[in-house]
Order: structure tokens, then sequence, then C-alpha cells
């Protein structure tokens, strides 16, 4: 190969990739979504395994099978597309490309990719939604709900809320709504601003946001919403015993 403007040889070095990286890097579904799928200091439960447990530990976790009890992890989470979760799981970062019915708490941000689907919880700093989602989902700083999402939602509460999908139910933005051409909102909405772009729908009642009626107790965008006992009795986890009930 040829660089113009110098007098000098260019030599071409090959670089071969290192033997040990080779071994430790599992091989998980590509992405270029959002939250990157992590690669390194990984612990992998894979497709053909079921695990009933509590999970504790610092990396990442990549989970392919089916998994029933708790987690919490230091840095990311990610659930690939054919899992089966029931969990509550506490980590940086959280990523849903499978099945997910539980809890998350995500001090970073959560990610439901397009083939993800979920049911209960969500707690993040920040929030993507780009799969079916269903339940409360509660971000103290950014909720965007992309053009695969599907949300029904209990709340859907958050500063700023982004919809370039679909979203039923109650939507808070303490800070600003926006609409984007093809995205539509139906339900109960209460924001201080909204921006409404040519092509998006709104349908429904539209409140002024008062912080004094409608703010948590916990302002605090650097840490994470509290969740009612009343939020979790609906959507925690199911006993054991109720899933084994005698038909």
């Amino acid at each position: 190969m040829a660089f113009f403007g110098s007098s000098k040889k260019s030599k071409t070095i090959e670089a071969k990739p290192t033997e040990i990286q080779q071994k430790i890097t599992p091989k998980v579904e590509s992405s270029k979504d959002i939250i990157k799928t992590p690669s390194l200091d990984v612990s992998v439960l894979k497709n053909l395994i079921k695990v009933k447990a509590s999970i504790e530990g610092g990396g990442s976790l990549i989970i392919g099978g089916y998994f029933e009890g708790d987690i919490s992890i230091k840095n990311t989470v990610f659930i690939e597309k054919g899992a089966k979760v029931n969990a509550t799981i506490k980590a940086k970062d959280i990523k849903i490309s499978g099945d997910f019915e539980g809890t998350i708490y995500a001090a970073n941000a959560v990610e439901i990719t397009s083939s993800g689907k979920f049911q209960g919880l969500i707690n993040s700093n920040k929030a993507f939604l780009g799969g079916a989602v269903e339940g409360v989902i509660k971000s103290a700083n950014s909720i965007e709900i992309t053009k695969s999402g599907l949300v029904k939602a209990k709340e859907c509460k958050s500063k700023n809320i982004k919809i370039v999908g679909k979203l039923d139910g109650k939507v808070i933005a303490s800070e600003l709504l926006e609409i984007t051409s093809g995205g539509a909102v139906n339900g109960t909405i209460i924001t201080k601003g909204i921006k409404t772009e040519q092509g998006g729908s709104v349908v429904g009642n539209i409140q002024t946001y008062d912080a004094s009626i409608h703010e948590d107790d916990n302002n605090d965008p650097t840490k994470l919403i509290n969740i009612t006992p009343q939020d979790m009795q609906k959507y925690a986890k199911k006993p054991q015993e109720e899933k084994e009930e005698v038909k």
C-alpha cells in the first residue's frame, strides 16, 4: 500500500489475534444496539441450561436459556433472544432481547431490543424501549420508545420522554414529551411541555405537570426511583409453589 507525500517505503504488518482473546470471548448475539453486548469478563449461561438461583458478582452476565431468581451484577446483564427469565435484576446496564418477567434496577441504562418482550417494572436512569413492554417504567433522566417499540404502561415516567413508536397508558414527563412523525400516544398525558411533529398522533387527556402533585419523594436523578409495595405486589416473581399447582 502506497502513501502519498512520502519517499519512504511502507511496510505491511499483519496483526495476529491472541490465542487467549479467542478463548475467553464467548460467542454472543451480534448487536449494533445502544447497550453493547459484553465480550470481556463475562459469565455465560448457555441456551440449554435451566437455572433457579441467586447470582451476585462483578463483571457481566449473558443468559441464553431459562433463569429464575435474583441477579446482582456490577456491569451488564444481557438476556439473549430466545431466553426466558423471571427475576429481579440489579446491574449497571440491562439489555433484553428475550422474554422477561419481573423487576429490573439499572444504575445507568435499560434497553429492550426489537425482539425483547418485557412484563414488570423498569427502574433506571435511562431507558430505550424497542420491543413489547407492559408494566411500570420509571427512569430518572430519559425514556425513548423507538420505532419498533410497543408499550402498554400503567405508568411511564421520566424527565424527558421521546416517542417514535407506540404507547398506550399513562405518561408523565416532568420536562418534555416529544412525539415524532409516526409516533403515537393514547392515554393520560401529564407534561410540562409537549412537542409533536407532523405525522405524530396524540389521543387522550392532557394535563399540565405539577411537581407538588406528580413528583415522588425521591427527586434525585442520581438515585434510583422508589417503587411502591403495591407495584411490587402486582409484578413480583410468582412463588414456585404457585407454578407447581396441581391442575
